[in-house]
């Protein structure tokens, strides 16, 4: 089954402009309460907070410069023309795949097992219907020439080995290029808040109910 379709076939609602964006609301409270209100078990260790300091850093990172180089390709022919230049000649969803790592990386800088799963909860909950939207409106406009970019690259997951294609010159739209860095600075932001409630969790100077795990 490809990805988020098995999801998409019971929470189509889920996927609408207005209940997304109630979605990732509720989603921003709870994760804040939670940060702030729980600790993990392995907080008390310094490998453990280490670890997820730097492995989070590195996904948001990866994240972040996987959505600006797949803005840069896309931002100016959204819509008009079927890309397939660049990441999105290495899965047909380079955007949606680095917002994955990013949310991943946040979740590991939490250093909070709970936040990384209610993060990868939200992420299977809001993207593949999106997915899927926008793949009903690709068909629709590019017809065959989206069945064949269908079969030769993959939805999400990169296929190892796969050929990587890059112009000499793209057209890009500073509007959606601005877009862009305006959410790496979010990313960037909850990257520093998260690490920076995990310290004070550690250092006892925040209380919080420690989890089991």
């Amino acid at each position: 089954m490809a990805f988020g379709q098995g999801l998409l076939s019971q929470h189509r609602p889920l996927h609408h402009t207005r209940t997304r964006r109630r979605l990732s609301g509720a989603v921003a409270v709870l994760v804040v309460f939670l940060a702030l209100s729980t600790e993990s078990a392995l907080l008390g260790g310094s490998w453990w907070a280490l670890a997820t300091a730097w492995a989070g850093l590195m996904l948001v990172m990866a994240g972040i410069f996987g959505r600006l180089l797949a803005t840069l390709f896309i931002g100016g022919h959204k819509g008009a023309e079927l890309v397939r230049a660049g990441p999105y000649g290495v899965t047909r969803n380079p955007l949606y795949l680095s917002s994955l790592l990013a949310t991943i990386g946040l979740g590991l800088a939490s250093a909070n097992p709970l936040l990384l799963l209610l993060l990868l909860l939200a992420f299977l909950l809001y993207y593949p219907g999106v997915l899927t939207r926008e793949e009903e409106k690709l068909a629709r406009r590019h017809g065959a020439a989206y069945q064949d970019y269908r079969r030769a690259v993959p939805r999400f997951w990169p296929r190892p080995g796969a050929d990587w294609r890059e112009p000499d010159w793209v057209t890009a739209s500073p509007r959606q290029f601005r877009m862009a860095l305006a959410d790496a600075g979010w990313f960037i932001i909850a990257y520093i808040a998260l690490r920076a409630i995990a310290e004070a969790h550690a250092r006892g100077v925040l209380p919080a109910y420690t989890l089991p795990f």
